[in-house]
């Protein structure tokens, strides 16, 4: 017997010393939960995000539907209730004519998501949580004690008269009778671990590419001028807290007085949002001063921040290296360098796990963008060579054999093991 494992040149997002850790099974060994409960039977799938409250209404805003208190309804008939849970968002789906449709409508909502936020909106902690709902023939307790109990369930508990929990196969499931039903319906939870960060199609690898997260931009504009250019360009300002509300998005905008001119801060968790908001901004701006308020001296000072998923220093830095980098300098925790006559800047935030990276002296916003994508290309590429050598590792020690290996177009490498 063979499995086949398939490492993407996207990263991993465990740290490559801690690849040696994970389990390999054959696939043989993933038994289903509940087999009493045929596929057909499949009423509704709940996906945790991590898309928070506030963030939501602009995403939506980019999807072909049309919403009714919490319940977006698209086009192809797939329904998506909203659930608050803390400050993050369950999409629960349901409403297609069959769970073929329901899976496969459910992931080009999702993949349509990810474009959106320019991430994984699924990813939590490097899982992703799901959980399949299905309608069952039960209608007692007591049947369902019993069945749970045949099929080797443990810690069975009732919360309830109409709720009981079990963990079967390694898996949590529950059985809830809702109000004004007869019939239990069965939940099963379903943890993926994400142990490669590649999205399908032109997002494959968003998870580990830079998320714009702040954008500081130095103007050339003095005290007294603000409110006048503001006002010219159709936009408020608010005293109190130095704030121009935005049009577009729910991104954010602070004036910061400094040396007797202002700077711009945008900040928000949409990419495109972000970038969006200045340069209509400035572009209305720009056109009410007769100048160009975006630079001082001739030289443009806009700091872009970003956020990215690299967790290991020693690999950034080698990707660096490779790359070209010149001034490369370690300070504090702090890793600078100049690419390409731009000046960069990887630092930790306090209990964050990846870097955040400051960019300064960008003087074309696609020859900056087409760095990010190499460096991130790169440092896929070089956390994919660590982690096939901890998997070979690991087949040795359990003594696997590997069969075959095939690096695919995508540089992505296909290893077939016999078991």
């Amino acid at each position: 017997m063979s499995i086949t494992l398939m490492a993407y040149p996207m990263a991993f997002l465990i740290d490559p010393n801690e690849a040696k850790k994970e389990v390999l099974k054959p696939a043989s060994r993933d038994i289903d939960v509940d087999m009493s409960v045929s596929r057909e039977k499949l009423r509704a799938i709940k996906v945790l995000t991590n898309i928070t409250y506030d963030e939501l209404p602009n995403i939506l805003c980019y999807v072909d539907c049309s919403k009714e208190g919490n319940i977006c309804t698209l086009t192809n008939g797939l329904k998506v209730n909203w659930i608050t849970r803390g400050k993050y968002q369950i999409a629960k789906l349901y409403g297609c004519s069959n769970p073929e449709e329901l899976q496969a409508f459910g992931e080009q909502f999702f993949a349509e998501l990810d474009k959106i936020a320019q991430r994984n909106v699924r990813l939590i902690e490097s899982n992703e949580f799901f959980y399949y709902i299905y309608d069952t023939g039960y209608t007692k307790i007591t049947e369902i004690y019993a069945n749970l109990k045949k099929e080797g369930a443990v810690q069975i508990y009732a919360s309830s008269d109409n709720e009981v929990s079990a963990s079967l196969n390694g898996q949590n499931v529950k059985y809830y009778k809702q109000p004004d039903e007869k019939n239990f319906m069965l939940e099963v939870e379903q943890k993926v671990t994400i142990l490669n960060i590649g999205l399908s199609g032109d997002y494959e690898g968003a998870n580990v590419s830079y998320g714009l997260t702040n954008l500081k931009i130095k103007t050339n504009i003095k005290i007294g001028e603000l409110k006048r250019l503001l006002k010219l360009a159709n936009y408020l300002y608010y005293d109190a807290d130095a704030q121009t509300p935005l049009k577009n998005s729910n991104a954010t905008l602070n004036w910061v007085l400094k040396d007797g001119y202002y700077t711009a801060e945008f900040a928000g968790s949409n990419n495109n949002a972000i970038t969006k908001e200045a340069e209509i901004l400035f572009r209305k701006l720009n056109k009410a001063a007769g100048r160009d308020l975006r630079f001082i001296n001739d030289i443009s000072t806009a700091v872009y921040t970003y956020q990215t998923n690299y967790t290991d220093k020693g690999v950034l830095l080698n990707t660096l290296t490779e790359h070209g980098a010149e001034e490369i300098s370690e300070n504090d925790g702090e890793i600078s360098c100049k690419l390409f006559g731009m000046e960069m800047v990887y630092y930790k935030k306090n209990g964050s796990n990846g870097y955040t990276l400051d960019i300064t002296q960008i003087s074309d916003k696609n020859v900056c963008q087409d760095l990010i994508d190499d460096l991130n290309d790169e440092y896929g590429l070089n956390i994919q060579e660590i982690t096939y050598n901890k998997i070979k590792e690991r087949l040795e020690q359990e003594n696997m054999r590997l069969e075959s290996e095939t690096v695919m177009e995508d540089n992505s490498i296909v290893l077939t093991i016999e078991v």
